[in-house]
Parts: structure tokens; sequence; C-alpha cells
């Protein structure tokens, strides 16, 4: 059973400077699933798939470690809990915030999961308060062990450190020699489940609704199922199609033809050489057998499939069923923090323009701008990186151009992708790396572009991550902010 420490607060630092708060290397899990979430390892499929100019959705700038700028004890209003339910939304970033407390890390990843900052490491499983840095409970008999959040449903769009839904459990994996040990945490810190899976039936990812994922090869060929860490019973198994030719990318680092699986947005990806297939979180092949394809969630229930081998591909909109709802071109932006009420877009990179259409597939708009990223959307700009690394602010209804500025307002700011975003209907701030090591964190005025303040930090910018709380996490610490 857990012990519980309701009132020890865990290293409290007070500094009265809003800038100058040095972090020691950020960073975070390599790609894996998703969204973000959960821990990646390894650069992802589909940043690799990019990189060789193939058809993506996106490629995620993934961490699970995350900035979180929301603070709740501001206020108890509709827009505040609007807020807390948005990717990357903050209350107030007038001004720059400081730090209050910390709580150290020693090896895990943490995430955050409704009002529960969960800390994995050597020394075990802890549960904070997110608001005061508190430990609420502690499982030493968990150190050591590979632990992230699962998540009842798919339901939203938020990319966070626990994915899509309403995360309810945080499942700990425990590897021995020829078997893996799952056991599965309530938000209390009771230790609810737990069961083994044969490593034979391939490594374990976790995936919605307290399922464990494994991928292997028979000699039919390939198939995933998930088990169900509450009963050990199958919830369900998928044969996959191997490709022999066309996927030779899909080999770089496969050895023994292992196959991986990993969780984003609630679509399972399984790849591996020959194999490179995309499901939903039922079980549902969503992928076509033989095209290079990519699939994303929408958030509504509908998937978004991009198929062929240039940017202005042709894209399904699939219901939950597999059923093309309507057709389109281009590459899905996924993404971007948002506050409160935002424009319901679904925005497509066609190469030199940005196409916005609404959920049924019309279209919005049109913008002549290289987006490929998105870094904010409000109910009144969308705000995006172009090919050229700039900033462009654009008019969410109409598309129209308002701003548009280089990614890094510093002279030591690189023009990189930018490795985190935060908005509060008015600000927007940018994480983008420094020249002299490290990152700036820049807040502009979202309806002009101008700096309204700036911080420096050491480290890794894209250790930065929008979720739920006040927070900044680097490899050693967890930070409250205010």
């Amino acid at each position: 059973m857990p012990r519980r420490r309701s009132q020890q607060t865990v290293t409290f630092v007070l500094d009265d400077s809003a800038e100058g708060n040095d972090l020691d290397a950020p960073g975070g899990p390599d790609p894996a699933g998703g969204q973000g979430g959960p821990a990646r390892r390894g650069r992802s499929p589909q940043t690799r798939r990019r990189r060789a100019g193939l058809v993506l959705g996106v490629a995620a700038v993934g961490v699970a470690l995350a900035v979180v700028l929301v603070d709740r004890a501001s206020t108890q209003d509709d827009t505040h809990e609007a807020i807390e339910r948005t990717d990357g939304g903050v209350l107030d970033l007038s001004h720059a915030p400081r730090d209050l407390w910390s709580v150290t890390t020693d090896g895990g990843t943490p995430f955050v999961v409704d009002d529960l900052l969960v800390v994995p490491g050597r020394s075990g499983l802890a549960g904070f308060d997110v608001g005061t840095g508190t430990e609420s409970w502690r499982l030493d008999e968990l150190a050591g062990q590979d632990c992230s959040a699962s998540t009842e449903s798919t339901a939203g769009s938020t990319e966070s450190a626990v994915g899509d839904g309403t995360a309810r459990f945080v499942v700990c994996l425990e590897t021995a020699a020829d078997e893996v040990t799952a056991r599965l945490v309530s938000l209390d810190g009771s230790v609810v489940a737990d069961g083994v899976l044969d490593l034979a039936a391939g490594t374990p990812t976790v995936g919605v609704g307290g399922v464990l994922l494994q991928a292997s090869r028979d000699v039919a060929g390939a198939v995933v199922r998930a088990t169900d860490v509450r009963t050990g019973e199958v919830a369900w198994e998928q044969r996959l199609t191997v490709r022999e030719s066309g996927l030779e990318w899909t080999c770089e680092g496969s050895a023994g033809g292992v196959l991986r699986t990993e969780v984003r947005s609630g679509v399972v990806t399984v790849f591996g050489c020959g194999v490179w297939s995309f499901l939903t979180a039922d079980g549902l092949v969503v992928d076509e057998p033989l095209a290079l394809t990519t699939v994303a969630a929408l958030g509504d229930g509908t998937f978004l499939r991009s198929s062929g081998t240039a940017v202005a591909g042709p894209a399904d909109a699939l219901a939950a069923d597999g059923m093309v709802r309507w057709t389109s071109e281009g590459l899905l932006l996924e993404g971007g923090a948002h506050h409160g009420t935002t424009q319901d877009l679904i925005l497509l990179d066609q190469g030199d323009a940005l196409l916005a259409l609404h959920p049924g597939g019309a279209t919005a708009w049109t913008a002549q701008v290289a987006a490929r990223q998105v870094l904010v959307r409000t109910a009144d700009v969308v705000i995006v990186q172009s090919i050229d690394r700039e900033t462009v602010a654009l008019d969410a209804v109409t598309g129209d151009e308002r701003w548009r500025r280089v990614v890094g307002p510093l002279s030591d700011a690189l023009p990189q992708r930018v490795g985190g975003t935060g908005a509060d209907g008015a600000t927007a701030i940018l994480v983008v790396p420094s020249a002299s090591g490290g990152y700036t964190v820049v807040a502009l005025d979202q309806a002009t572009g101008d700096v309204r303040w700036t911080q420096e930090h050491g480290g890794d910018p894209e250790a930065f991550l929008a979720a739920d709380g006040r927070l900044r996490f680097d490899r050693s610490a967890i930070t409250g902010l205010g």
C-alpha cells in the first residue's frame, strides 16, 4: 500500500527574479508514444520518413516533459476550466513566471495526470500535487520501473504528457529476462491490478484503456494484440500486412525483424522492416495495405489518412469504422497551443500554401504560406512557423496574414524549429534554441508580434511541451512556476 504524505513539501524554492532561472540540461525521452506523450525511444518513424522526403501527416516533436503554465488557484470560472483542458493554454503570460518550488527527479520520465504530478525513478514511484509540490503518495516497490499514463478513451485532441482522453491509470512495467510484469496504479497510489506478459509476443507499449500493445512476427506474417492489464485477457488482435518491397527505409535499425508499437493521439502505429501500419485504439486497421500512408486522429472520432510520395498527396478523412467521409490533399499539421475556444480548423500543409478545412471537409480558407509547424491556435489567429523558420500570424477566420517575424526575436536566438509553445489569449510563448546553448522563452503579443518578455535557460528547448499545471520539467527536477 502507498505511504501517504499529505503535507510534506519537497524542496521549496522561491526566486523573486522573473528571469535568469538556469536549468540543468533539460530534456526528455527520445521519441516514441507520442505525445507525447508517453516515453519515446529513438527517433520516431514519422520523423525519419519526412526526412527521407516521403509523405507524413506530422513529424512529432514529442517529448514526455512539459512546461505547464496553468494557475489553478487564480480563478474558478468557466474560462479557467476550459483552459485547463487545452493544450498549452495558460491564464496569464503578461509577465515572466518565477520559480516557486522544485521536486527532484532521479532517472524516470515525469508526467501529469489531472491534478497529479507522477514521478517515476530509481527510488520509486511518487505522486505530487501539481499546485504545491506536496508529495501525496509514494510506492517504493515500483523503483526503477518504466511507468506512463493510460487513458480511458481517445476523446479530445490535446497533445499533453498523458496523450488524449481522460487518464485514470498509471501503468508500470518491470522487465525480466523473458517476461514483463505490468502493474496498474490508480491516481490515489493504489496498485489495483497486475499481470505477466511473455516478451516473445513483443515489447509492450501502454495503450488506451489500460491495455498493453505487443507486436511480433510469426509464420503467417505479423500480428499486434492488446492485452487488458486488469484481466489478463486479449482485448483485440489484428494481423498486419508485411510489404516485401517499397518499404526498405523501414528496415533501418530493425535488427532481428523486431516490430515496435507506439501510441499518439489515439492512433496505434506498428513499424519494423516491411511493416508500417496504423490502427485505431480498438484495433481497426486504417492504413491502405499497398500504399505509403500515415494516419492521425482529428479528435472527433475521425482519422486523417495521408497517402503518396509528395507533400500535396491525397488525404482521406475516415470514420471510426474506416469509411471515407471526405477527401482533400496535403499533410495534416497537428498541435499548437490554444487558450479556451479556438476556430475548429483542420490545417493541411500543401507545400507552398496552407489549407484550412472545417471538420466536414469544406474549405475555410487558403493562405499562401509554406507552413511546416502550427504554434498557436486561438479564436482570432493561427500562428505557424514557415519553411524559412519565420513566425507567421494568420487571421483564423479569413486566413489573411496579420504579421510575420523571424522565429528568434533576439540576436542570440537561432532560427530553428520551435520546441514548445503556450498561449493565454493575448500572449504567445515560443521556446527556441539559442546560439550560445540552451534556449530562449519568448513571449509575443498575439495581435502585433511584438516581444513582451524573454527568459534565458540552459539545456534542450525540446524539453518544453504544454500540458496541465504550472510546471517546468528538465532532466533533474520539476519546478513549479508562479
